[in-house]
């Protein structure tokens, strides 16, 4: 058996078509011929590939080619004007056996090429994604100045949704919940800086909010939010308002409550 009768029959052997003496004359001729052996492997790895990859789908025009092809491939064979040079079922079995490799071949050279750009692809996505993420945190800064309480309370809840908010939006929704006119707008921020209590500033912020603090609502939402979080730094914080004569009883029952557990 020569290298050119291995190459007809490399995908009959990958596809155990091959009788037994032919695979035997196969096998025997692989031992002394690496360039017949090569061959081999790099269509057996083509086959591994497509079989790792099974779940992934070659694009729409691929897929027409082939289609295309393979309707071209019938036309050819069923036109009684073209000879056959080998009208034998082995033939008609190579022929479609040679279509399969050509697109398994065209399939795994997609696949291989995607791999190979995954890298660079990936960084691309991180850059994007970036972008994105910081135009929307520009753009949630700047609807939670609007001069619509309601907007500016979508703005907060929108400001909650980041995993990592830059120091801007922390320092937005600080502002709202000590300044803000609104104290619908003024909870709402203060319960959506509870997710970013891992910063060291909004920590600060909820501590110092609660020594300013008057509206008796607000007190009790930054009483349970610091006890929450288990920040004993504003230990102090509560026990003055307990001592303090205008602080409401039912906020002075809130502290009573938290303070055990941060002492």
């Amino acid at each position: 058996m020569n290298c050119k009768q291995i190459e007809e029959q490399l995908i009959d052997f990958i596809d155990h078509n091959l009788n037994q003496e032919e695979h035997k004359k196969f096998e025997e001729h692989l031992k002394d011929c690496s360039s017949c052996s090569k061959a081999l492997h790099e269509f057996q790895q083509v086959f591994d590939i497509i079989g790792k990859d099974i779940g992934e789908q070659p694009n729409a025009s691929m897929k027409l080619n082939f289609d295309q092809m393979l309707e071209k491939e019938k036309a050819i064979q069923n036109d009684p004007k073209v000879v056959s040079l080998k009208n034998n079922s082995k033939s008609s079995w190579k022929i479609a056996l040679q279509i399969a490799a050509t697109v398994v071949l065209i399939i795994s050279a997609y696949f291989y090429g995607k791999h190979q750009n995954n890298k660079s692809f990936s960084e691309e996505i991180a850059v994007l994604e970036k972008e994105n993420n910081k135009m929307k945190q520009t753009m949630t800064i700047s609807l939670i100045e609007n001069e619509s309480a309601s907007k500016r309370l979508q703005a907060v809840n929108y400001a909650e949704e980041f995993e990592k908010p830059g120091n801007d939006i922390l320092k937005a929704l600080i502002d709202k919940m000590s300044y803000d006119d609104h104290i619908n707008v003024r909870l709402a921020a203060a319960e959506a800086l509870v997710k970013f209590s891992d910063s060291e500033m909004v920590r600060k912020a909820l501590i110092n909010a609660l020594e300013k603090e008057r509206d008796p609502s607000m007190q009790i939402e930054l009483i349970q939010i610091l006890v929450s979080i288990q920040e004993k730094r504003a230990i102090p914080s509560m026990e003055k308002l307990l001592q303090k004569e205008e602080t409401p009883d039912y906020v002075k029952d809130q502290v009573v409550v938290g303070l055990p557990s941060l002492i």
